[in-house]
This record gives C-alpha cells, structure tokens and sequence, in this order.
C-alpha cells in the first residue's frame, strides 16, 4: 500500500501542475503506467524523488522525465541487477515499489532517528526553514566554499546551524547571512555580491547533510582560509577542525 509521504508528493505536485499548465491533464498514482522519457506527471515526481533520496538523482523535482532521470534509473537498474533501459515498467517498476512500500512510516523513522543519533533528530526537528531560506542558505555554502571537499562544504553550512543555536548569534537565516559586527559583514560573499549567485547541486546536498545533523567541525561556529586572512581576532579561537582549506573555530 503507498505510504502516506507518497500520497502527500502526490497530492501537492498534482496541484501544481494543474496550476501552471492549466489543463484538467489526468493525474495517475505512481505504479498505473509505465514510464518512459518524455512523460510527465505526478507519478515522475515519486519516481524523481525516490531517485534523489537514494543518491542516484541530485536535481529539481519537477515532474518530467528528462535525460538527468532517465540517466539517474538507469544507475538503479544496475545495482538492482535490472535491465538498464531506463524505463520504469516491468521489474524494475515492482523493485522501486517494492523498496518505497518498504519506507518506514514518519513515527517510526523518528523513532529509529532518536534512538541512533540523537543530534539528528534535534537538526532535523529544530529548523523549519521556509524554500527562501534553504536557498539563501545553499547560495551562502557555494559561495564559501564551492571547490572544496564536499566534508568541507558541510562543515561551512554546519557552523551556519551552529550560529543559529548560539546565543552570540541571531536566531534566523538571513540575520546569520547579513549580520553585520563593527561595521563589517560577517561573510565576505555578501560585501563582494557572490551571494547573489545561485547555488551548486553540491551546496544544496551540503545543506541537506548538515540539517540531518552531520557537523565535522566538532561544534564551530566560524571559520577562515589561513592563506587569505591575517586576522588576529579569527586566530585567536581555539581549533576544532582543519578541513580542506578552511581553519573552523568556535567563539
């Protein structure tokens, strides 16, 4: 039976689709067809979604299946042991149904979730970020660190979440983004305009990791390239982690 997040995705994506094309076009549940390049629909958007949470598909939901997808199911085919001919029908339709009936219900994961890693479960329950703000967000990780390691892009949107959890800091996104301390911005891209560039896929699956509660900086609420800043009051704090080019440190 389809769980209740695939009903919801379902439900919302429908409505948008109606919305922006204007047409009563016919809404099928995932599992009633076949799907193949090209098709479009709420039951693309499952398949979408189920690709980019079992890290086969980084990309926007948006309900059509175009070459990013198709590419994507052909990558689960394979390690499904499925012929790879990025349709879904047949098994491999059964298999993806098969492993999202599998998907425990919302009560249980957060149940699982605690009893495992508590930090998670406070990352994942404590922020409700509206979509400008998750933008914001991942545009502020890419332009700090876009050509780093991807631990090291998690690292610069964990201090993010750790200056929001801090009491030294302000309590929202963008008071973090544009806090302004002795008259300077807290982050360079904002002074020089790279904030305004939109952010990476890398930026955005950083964002993601962070928000589940991975924090390789052992608690930090800064950081800084030692190549490119003498800074006496950043040196000052004590070191939690070097990770590629950046020195994080908490204040």
């Amino acid at each position: 039976m389809m769980n209740k997040k695939i009903i919801a995705i379902l439900i919302v994506f429908a409505s948008i689709f109606t919305l922006f094309t204007g047409a009563a076009a016919q809404t099928l549940q995932f599992g009633e067809r076949e799907l193949q390049i090209g098709d479009r629909g709420a039951d693309v958007v499952v398949m979408q979604q189920f690709l980019n949470d079992n890290d086969y598909r980084e990309g926007r939901v948006d309900g059509v299946f175009g070459p990013l997808t198709y590419g994507s199911l052909i990558e689960f085919q394979k390690d499904q042991n499925l012929e790879p001919d990025g349709v879904l029908g047949g098994e491999t339709l059964e298999r993806m149904q098969e492993m999202l009936d599998n998907v425990p219900t919302e009560n249980a994961k957060e149940a699982d979730t605690v009893e495992a890693m508590p930090q998670v479960a406070m990352a994942t329950s404590e922020f409700n970020f509206t979509a400008a703000e998750l933008d914001l967000f991942a545009r502020l990780v890419h332009a700090e660190s876009a050509g780093e390691p991807f631990e090291g892009q998690v690292a610069v949107a964990a201090t993010i979440l750790n200056r929001l959890e801090s009491d030294l800091y302000p309590n929202t996104i963008s008071g973090v983004v544009y806090q302004v301390e002795s008259g300077r911005y807290q982050y360079s891209p904002v002074l020089d305009g790279r904030i305004n560039l939109p952010a990476g896929e890398s930026a955005k699956r950083a964002v993601r990791e962070a928000l589940k509660g991975w924090d390789p900086t052992g608690g930090a609420t800064g950081f800084y390239n030692p190549a490119k800043t003498s800074n006496a009051w950043v040196r000052s704090h004590p070191v939690t982690a070097t990770i590629g080019s950046h020195v994080f440190f908490k204040y």
